[in-house]
């Protein structure tokens, strides 16, 4: 009988450990991000953002979608992070190193052939008192 608990306690600890997987906001297979892929990540997020037209008022994008730079698409803690105020050119909620994170692409501010992408994490929306997110991740990228 005795056996038959630790089993299946267990069983319940493997399954609890079980990876992520599934369709993202960015419609891909993984929403994780890491700093070897942050690169690509960005790039792909601004093809996308290409890709799509805005939506027409009235219409609302699917949750499928990245976030597009519309500017209540990104939280003001999330800003107040960054220290920016600009629309970003792209953003989307992601994971970055077990932590749940906005990646938000904003325009270089000395370089236009550049953009500058930020990991924030997303903790901050919840926060009590109100704070701003903290930046764990920055890189600026050459605009393809």
């Amino acid at each position: 009988m005795g056996s038959l608990l630790l089993q299946s306690a267990g069983t319940s600890g493997v399954q609890a450990t079980k990876p992520e997987s599934g369709p993202t906001a960015s419609g891909g297979t993984s929403s994780r991000l890491t700093a070897a892929t942050l690169g690509s990540d960005v790039h792909k997020l601004l093809a996308t953002k290409k890709a799509h037209s805005i939506p027409e008022i009235g219409t609302r994008s699917s949750p499928e979608t990245p976030l597009r730079g519309e500017p209540d698409a990104v939280p003001s803690c999330v800003r107040q992070g960054i220290g920016r105020t600009e629309t970003p050119l792209a953003s989307s909620r992601r994971t970055y190193e077990g932590k749940d994170t906005f990646l938000v692409v904003l325009p270089h501010p000395s370089d236009p052939k550049s953009v500058s992408a930020y990991v924030v994490t997303a903790s901050c929306v919840s926060a009590a008192p109100p704070a701003p997110g903290k930046v764990l991740l920055t890189h600026s990228y050459r605009r393809d």
